[in-house]
């Protein structure tokens, strides 16, 4: 029969270093989620050794062909290899998120701690710009970014960056709130370390577990809107490889041309959906 102490209320005969494991167990998704974003990071920094053809190489002879020993995935609307051209539109797609987060960590960070540790009226005064930018949808402003600055894979996914922000930074200050009067934060101020110093080097490293997980969460939102503004037009120029243009250029042609609109389709699902799941497993191994 188990004891229960009253003073702990932990069972007798369990140890506490095997409960902290039993919290992180991590389950078969995000496990499958973790393989297939390794697969398409190795293919974004191995694309030309992965790539069976150049993905600009146009072949009119072999245009609309479907899935053979030449062309694994069939080829598009000009010739060109399907599967090559998905394989460096992980390119695309991760640069797509590397500037959105970037963005969105420069600016967030320093806005969170700011929020949750710089006072009331500081609190206040951040806290209402951040609600003011929640209220544009990230992708109508960066179709708006595009228009006066130009169709540009940067130029959109910065505002996607900056529209990210303030849900982080909101995110970021509620985990500050309970730590600036932990007892190691007081200790720290009373031996005469600086506040700044004391918010990025004491108070940061202890909230960021929420904050980690957030961003994979972003990075999958991110990824979804890189295709889309790839699909309007608005991303990478043409021909650079996208899924979201290759997509657009084949949608047209399904009946036709199946397979050019089908796995551009796929691979966006499974990349978004990898992120999504590996932040879960983040969370859960957070505990």
């Amino acid at each position: 029969m188990a004891v229960v102490t009253q003073a702990s209320g932990i069972t007798a005969g369990v140890r506490p270093g095997r409960q902290r494991r039993a919290r992180r167990r991590i389950g078969l998704a995000p496990k499958i989620g973790f393989v297939i974003l390794l697969i398409l990071l190795i293919a974004t920094m191995a694309a030309p050794l992965l790539s069976p053809d150049n993905p600009l190489t146009l072949d009119l002879n072999s245009r609309l062909a479907g899935p053979s020993a030449a062309h694994l995935l069939g080829t598009d609307l000009n010739g060109r290899d399907v599967l090559s051209r998905l394989i460096y539109g992980t390119r695309s797609s991760f640069e797509g998120i590397a500037i959105a987060l970037g963005v969105t960590i420069v600016l967030a960070i320093p806005w969170g701690l700011a929020a949750g540790f710089g006072g009331r009226v500081a609190d206040e005064i951040l806290m209402r710009v951040g609600d003011g930018l929640l209220s544009f949808p990230p992708l109508v402003l960066a179709i708006g970014v595009v228009g006066v600055w130009g169709p540009s894979l940067t130029h959109s996914m910065v505002a996607v960056g900056i529209i990210f922000a303030p849900s982080v930074a909101r995110l970021l200050r509620g985990a500050v709130l309970p730590l600036r009067r932990a007892e190691f934060v007081l200790v720290a101020r009373s031996l005469g370390v600086g506040r700044l110093r004391v918010a990025f080097g004491h108070v940061f490293p202890n909230a960021m577990g929420p904050v980690l997980v957030q961003l994979f969460s972003l990075g999958s939102i991110a990824l979804l809107l890189e295709a889309a503004l790839g699909f309007l037009g608005l991303g990478v120029s043409a021909p650079t490889p996208s899924w979201g243009t290759d997509l657009a250029s084949a949608y047209t042609y399904f009946s036709t041309l199946p397979w050019a609109t089908v796995f551009p389709g796929v691979i966006i699902t499974l990349g978004a959906w990898s992120i999504s799941i590996v932040g879960d497993g983040v969370r859960d191994w957070l505990g």
